[in-house]
């Protein structure tokens, strides 16, 4: 393709995909030539689509004098497309593949909420989704393996995914700019190298386009495990016991899935074929007490019920954030969007009076907080009576004006109002809160009354 046909891909991509929202966007710049791509993609599509773009480089310490000049390299980068930039620096040399994402990824984070940006974008492609698949599949993965990445998870942006690692090589080259090249992408001591430099390419004497038909599979899975979590987090939702499961509850054909899909909410990873059969061996009987360490965390079994604790650090909530119109903000990983052309995918509606525009703000709960609707209910008791674990709660958004809450979006309704502008609030892929997808249904009828109303697709 030409520069000018892959920008007009990458853009109908993220149309079609509802991406981004106009604002703040934060692209994750390596220097590497997919990152350098993204970045002079994104700057050329900014006005088009009313991004504001924001630059961001992380420094691993992994290889001091290379380090610096790639530090250079993407601050010439974002000076040269009038982006700002922000530069992170590891506090230590990351030894492993996931100490490095871990460390990268929370940079990446502390750096979108400073500037407001709801999307982070990365320069993962067409390439990076089959090589992704490949390592799951030899990993043992299910579905959710093949699945892979998505077009947006958990504030990630990929808008690369619908072009392949020679279109960004050919935008480097009509932009007249010699990319980074990182020594340690050629290393075979790492999975991803070995998949990308030697499985890879012999399945492309099979197939010449193998990441093209990989790609498509991941596609294919994704819309498939979309509608399998859906079901399966209702039968989910049914057996939650605050912070427990009770196994007793869930029918032997669904309980490892309804697991699986727990286990990925509290730790935020997917469990391969021969953890999935741990978990199962540990679950299959009710009687006495024992416990399973797995990737990401631990399983509780006692008696008749499971906690899973994930490894995660708990973290705080964010704190009281204004909603304005027209911005779309980020808060503790929901998504809200007063007044936006394109609201989030997924997202719940409600129709903001006049006389809110500019009192909103979201917030955690607060001790003594009550629903505004009558009868008047404690939230306490709300979240209690929904069985939304303790460990979410802080986390879950109250729309508040002034000290009185206003809504609660899935769990309450909004006040009555007339008006065109409408609050938009979608729920975080990792969040794993079964009412998003359940209970939102349950009060759908009654809320159409009021005006609120559920906006199709999934949440990202």
């Amino acid at each position: 393709m030409t520069p000018s046909a892959i920008r007009a891909t990458v853009r109908d991509y993220i149309r079609a995909h509802r991406i981004f929202a106009p604002g703040p966007v934060l692209a994750a710049v390596s220097g590497g030539a997919d990152s350098t791509a993204l970045l002079l993609i994104l700057a050329d599509l900014a006005e088009e689509l009313g991004l504001v773009i924001h630059v961001a480089h992380f420094d691993h310490r992994t290889r001091p004098k290379q380090s610096a000049e790639d530090a250079d390299f993407v601050a010439k980068l974002a000076n040269r497309v009038g982006a700002p930039i922000r530069v992170g620096r590891a506090d230590k040399p990351t030894k492993t593949e996931d100490a490095a994402r871990i460390a990268r990824y929370g940079f990446l984070r502390r750096a979108a909420a400073e500037i407001g940006a709801a999307a982070i974008a990365t320069g993962h492609t067409r390439d990076d989704q089959a090589e992704t698949v490949l390592l799951h599949l030899a990993r043992g993965s299910g579905l959710a393996g093949l699945a892979a990445m998505r077009p947006v998870r958990e504030a990630i942006a990929r808008p690369l995914l619908a072009i392949g690692r020679e279109d960004t090589l050919a935008v480097c080259r009509a932009a007249r700019i010699r990319p980074r090249s990182d020594p340690t992408n050629r290393s075979l001591r790492f999975a991803r190298n070995r998949v990308r430099l030697k499985v890879i390419p012999e399945l492309a004497k099979i197939n010449p386009r193998v990441s093209e038909a990989v790609a498509r599979l991941a596609d294919a899975a994704a819309q498939i495990q979309t509608d399998d979590d859906l079901a399966t987090r209702q039968e989910l939702a049914e057996a939650r016991q605050g912070d427990a499961i009770r196994i007793t509850d869930l029918e032997s054909s669904v309980r490892i899935r309804a697991l699986a899909l727990a286990w990925r909410d509290a730790t935020g990873r997917v469990l391969g074929a021969r953890h999935r059969d741990a978990l199962d061996e540990l679950t299959s009987t009710e009687e006495g007490s024992r416990s399973l360490d797995l990737p990401g965390g631990r399983a509780i079994r006692e008696y008749g019920v499971v906690r899973i604790v994930g490894d995660r650090p708990a973290t705080k909530s964010d704190p009281p954030t204004r909603i304005e119109l027209g911005r779309e903000i980020m808060w503790n990983g929901w998504r809200l969007a007063l007044g936006s052309a394109m609201p989030p995918n997924g997202a719940r509606e409600a129709p903001v009076p006049k006389s809110l525009l500019r009192k909103l703000v979201v917030r955690g709960r607060v001790a003594g907080d009550r629903t505004t609707n009558s009868p008047r209910k404690k939230l306490q008791d709300l979240f209690t009576d929904a069985k939304i674990p303790a460990s979410q709660r802080s986390h879950w958004p109250v729309i508040a004006s002034e000290d009185a809450v206003w809504w609660v979006p899935g769990l309450t309704e909004p006040p009555k109002a007339t008006g065109g502008t409408r609050l938009a609030v979608a729920a975080p892929a990792h969040f794993g809160n079964e009412l998003w997808t359940t209970r939102v249904r349950q009060v759908a009828s009654k809320a159409d009354s009021v005006g609120a109303r559920p906006r199709k697709g999934p949440s990202n």
